[in-house]
């Protein structure tokens, strides 16, 4: 494993376990095992080490999606409704820790905070995701929809990661197979 790669697998699993802010830059570099001027080679600031946390975790989400409807695809609504399958069988996994753009911006709560900014930026583009696969599968509006979908995805995230087991994200799910059909 590459010296970049240990860093931020060691800062993720400490930001997952313990917080983004509780988990110092002093915490990091005692669980990876390494000196400090190896975290700053890697990592100049705590904040590029979140940004680099944030922007790895949306890029595996996205891969994963990807590889998952890729080998699904049959006809445009079977595309949709396997999103919103696999948007629920990942908020139920036991590693779902809730969307980590979200956490970021709760623990960065002010506007012009970097790491603030960032998760608004993932947030946009979680939602332009949606939308590009609304407007493949054919959507009337695939910015309403990709907004919608986005919507009802988060407030499940969120309602799983505070209430597990509560039922959210197979109800977000049905929610969303019943927009599907009325926008295409």
């Amino acid at each position: 494993m590459k010296m970049r790669d240990k860093i931020l697998a060691t800062a993720t699993n400490l930001f997952e376990s313990r917080g983004i802010q509780a988990s110092g830059v002093d915490t990091i570099i005692a669980e990876a095992g390494i000196a400090k001027a190896t975290l700053y080679k890697h990592f100049p600031s705590k904040n590029l080490l979140i940004t680099s946390y944030l922007r790895e975790k949306s890029d595996r989400f996205y891969e994963w999606l990807n590889s998952s409807l890729i080998s699904k695809k049959t006809t445009s609504l079977e595309i949709l409704i396997s999103l919103c399958e696999l948007v629920e069988q990942w908020i139920m996994t036991p590693e779902f820790h809730g969307l980590p753009f979200h956490i970021a911006a709760v623990e960065f709560p002010e506007p012009d905070h970097p790491i603030n900014q960032y998760s608004a930026v993932l947030a946009v583009e979680l939602q332009g995701y949606l939308s590009k696969i609304a407007a493949t599968a054919g959507a009337k509006d695939p910015e309403a929809l990709g907004q919608q979908l986005t919507i009802l995805f988060e407030g499940a995230a969120l309602v799983e990661r505070l209430s597990p087991g509560s039922g959210a994200a197979k109800r977000a799910k049905n929610a969303a197979i019943t927009l599907i059909r009325a926008s295409i």
